[in-house]
């Protein structure tokens, strides 16, 4: 006898198998190791005449493209472990859910495993300069881009769905669209959480599944920036330029590479000074690039810039990110949405 709960969510298994084949295009060629390099910076706060606070941030490990690209694949990866154990819940299989639940607690750990942390300290000293207090935060930017870019309707539409009705859905229009140009982002701190609870709730399956449905309506949010909107189209071209190189139809790469100029001439009537100037230089790399097509090396540079375009979204407040890589980044970071 089937176990029936009010939950909306079970339809998102589509969702989440689709949102990791849109990272597979992401995670191309292999991960590549990164290094582990550590910088600290310390900040002093107050005159000291009663308390002086200092804070030092200690940050270790570096994100590298490939590393990015694998933890958003695996990301993807355990919400469809987390999709799968909400319907074995359903068919009243909790042992099942269970395990699909313990994977996706893996995959958290391996994801986790991938960022770069930072040790905050804050410490308080007194007059006489007596510690009077102190403390120590272990800090990850763990909000997780699944999929920045061109998301397919059919992607969007589930978890659309689970948070309309949470009303927690904002700045994407669903009308008068086939595509939505935004980036989507999985609070892995959220999603940690809440599968750590669904575990201890399997002796109560309804109770845990609900718990699993907040992932959706809570873990994963929805952004949208008017200046994202040409970057998209850049990242698409590029994409396409890329693939007509490796399949030598050199006459249909360079039409690509003039759609990725013009659309980044668009991106910067956007954009501020240093970022537009960013974009001229990448529109200069193209303009020279065009001409040597059939160079071993013109797929390679393309995906490069495919990566340095990416990197220019606007980043989230907490939003994983590459980093220790050359070249400028005019993306600026905005305040995190509430959910």
């Amino acid at each position: 006898m089937k176990t029936k709960f009010s939950l909306k969510h079970i339809g998102t298994a589509r969702c989440s198998a689709a949102l990791v084949a849109l990272a597979l295009i992401l995670a191309a060629g292999g991960s590549q190791a990164t290094g582990v390099n550590a910088s600290v910076s310390t900040n002093s706060y107050g005159s000291g005449q009663q308390y002086k606070t200092t804070v030092e941030r200690q940050s270790q490990g570096d994100l590298s493209a490939e590393d990015l690209h694998q933890a958003s694949l695996l990301t993807s990866q355990l919400l469809t472990h987390v999709d799968k154990a909400s319907q074995q819940l359903t068919d009243a299989r909790p042992d099942s859910a269970r395990s699909e639940l313990e994977k996706a607690h893996a995959l958290v750990k391996v994801v986790r495993g991938l960022l770069p942390t930072t040790m905050v300290t804050t410490t308080v000293k007194d007059a006489q300069g007596k510690e009077v207090y102190r403390d120590e935060q272990r800090v990850q930017e763990d909000q997780i881009p699944i999929y920045s870019g061109e998301i397919a309707m059919e992607v969007v539409e589930p978890i659309v769905e689970a948070k309309r009705d949470e009303a927690a859905l904002k700045g994407v229009r669903l009308a008068d669209a086939e595509m939505i140009h935004t980036a989507v982002l999985v609070d892995v701190n959220y999603v940690e959480r809440k599968i750590t609870r669904a575990l201890e709730l399997m002796a109560k399956p309804e109770q845990a599944a609900t718990e699993l449905a907040l992932i959706h309506t809570a873990g994963v949010r929805f952004y949208a920036h008017k200046e994202d909107s040409p970057l998209v189209d850049v990242q698409h071209a590029l994409r396409l330029a890329e693939r007509m190189v490796r399949e030598k139809k050199y006459d249909g790469a360079k039409i690509n590479l003039q759609t990725a100029k013009l659309q980044l001439e668009a991106y910067r009537a956007l954009v501020d000074t240093s970022a537009s100037v960013s974009a001229g230089d990448l529109e200069k790399e193209i303009q020279k690039l065009s001409g040597e097509l059939e160079n071993p090396s013109a797929a390679d540079k393309i995906r490069g810039m495919w990566d340095k375009v990416a990197s220019w979204f606007k980043r989230e407040s907490g939003q994983a990110h590459q980093t220790g890589a050359p070249g400028t980044n005019p993306a600026k970071t905005t305040e995190k949405a509430n959910s």
